[in-house]
């Protein structure tokens, strides 16, 4: 007997209650959030050549390892164990692909040296499928002070810029930047660095179009200065826009934006600025200091939310819900993830607290960074050795699920589909 449109939406209506019930249980199976891998070894760190299938992750000890096919390999990519010092906040900090890696091998890494404790990019290069130990070739060497923290490490190519790598270094540690590093226009320390890699040999060469280029009074590798640890930054792969996420000292947390095409040569403010203040104690106010797009407090204090920023990405993967061209960070002390939605030169507007959507129950604990795989798609890093993709919101699969349920049952049921 056929069945009106109008009587299948009332049969539809009655079994709502349990298509939604078995909607909503696959979609907490699935939840906002997937464990890739756990059991690493102080992971800080998670990168991808464009377009491959695998997942990178630097290990603090010198190792780095790689997640293929969903499991975590037990050879590693690269053993740098014997070379890393890795006490307090040394350790193997940092790696980014050529963006001709598909084609050359060419991978840098930035570590802490274990005989000299100066800072260390090197080049190293894949042949015939392996890292080949001979084709090594040393970039830079950054003497460090004393203290043990505060070596920043991050390194990326800018989108559509195949030449200069940038290279993010801390002050050198302690406390209130005690030798002005970061305000020395002569030190290399609580810099952003742009070098030319792109020659076959060792060491590197200057842009022309470097901010400092051609001055005897500044270094020439400086892009920026001014940065406290910048520790985890990163540019958008859509445009080329540039986020630096500067870990604070007592009382703020700041992110820094540069538009594309912006020139350069920023004084970020550290140690005369944290965040929006004056650094307690040390801080005052110069002219040409660049403040920074957002930044908050620390715990305890009004709207603080966490006590040692780990910047982000802008996300441009696979869809998430209401989260394209958001910028997404998060805090290693509160360990919570945040995001905002982006306005003209970088303005923040709708602050989200995306935690428990995209990490809760995940057991990851200490998000010392986020990463992104070789198409866009975003990750969480916690200290304790736990990796987590993020994918579509909950509500999206139910919503989906809801949907099939009821045309399948219309299919079955002979209705108009």
């Amino acid at each position: 007997m056929a069945v009106s449109f109008s009587g299948k939406w009332m049969m539809v209506r009655a079994l709502l209650p349990g298509l939604l019930w078995l909607a909503t249980g696959a979609a907490q199976a699935l939840g906002g959030q997937v464990v890739v891998a756990s059991g690493l070894n102080q992971p800080l760190l998670l990168s991808a050549p464009g377009g491959d299938a695998r997942l990178f992750v630097v290990e603090k000890g010198g190792l780095i390892r790689t997640i293929s096919g969903g499991v975590l390999q037990a050879t590693p990519f690269l053993d740098l164990s014997s070379q890393v010092a890795t006490g307090g906040e040394r350790g193997l900090l940092g790696l980014a692909f050529d963006p001709g890696f598909a084609d050359n091998g060419r991978f840098y890494v930035n570590y802490v040296d274990k005989t000299t404790l100066n800072t260390v990019v090197a080049r190293y290069q894949v042949a015939g499928g392996v890292v080949d130990a001979g084709l090594t070739q040393p970039i830079l060497s950054i003497a460090q002070p004393g203290f043990d923290n505060h070596k920043g490490g991050w390194m990326g190519f800018r989108p559509g810029d195949e030449k200069n790598l940038y290279i993010a270094t801390g002050d050198g540690g302690s406390g209130n930047d005690p030798g002005n590093n970061a305000q020395n226009p002569q030190s290399l320390l609580g810099k952003m660095l742009r070098i030319d890699v792109s020659g076959n040999t060792a060491g590197y060469a200057i842009s022309g179009d470097n901010p400092f280029a051609g001055r005897s009074d500044v270094a020439p590798e400086i892009w920026a200065l001014g940065l406290r640890n910048p520790f985890r930054n990163s540019f958008d792969r859509q445009t080329g826009d540039f986020w630096i996420a500067d870990v604070g000292q007592g009382q703020r947390e700041e992110i820094n934006f540069e538009a594309s095409g912006d020139a350069g040569g920023h004084n970020y403010g550290w140690r005369l600025r944290e965040g929006t203040i004056a650094t307690p104690g040390v801080g005052g106010n110069a002219p040409g200091l660049t403040e920074p797009v957002f930044d908050y407090g620390h715990l305890g204090s009004p709207g603080g939310l966490g006590n040692s920023i780990t910047g982000g990405y802008v996300y441009r993967g696979p869809s998430i819900a209401d989260a394209d061209g958001r910028y997404f960070f998060g805090d290693f002390i509160s360990n919570r993830i945040f995001s905002f939605a982006i306005g003209a030169g970088g303005a923040p507007s709708d602050l989200r607290d995306d935690t428990e959507a995209f990490i809760g129950g995940s057991g990851l604990s200490g998000l010392a960074s986020f990463g992104e795989d070789g198409n866009g798609g975003l990750y969480a890093v916690g200290i304790n050795g736990v990796v987590v993709r993020l994918v579509p919101e909950p509500a999206s699969y139910a919503m989906l699920l809801l949907g099939l349920a009821g045309l399948v049952w219309l299919r079955r049921r002979g209705g108009p589909v």
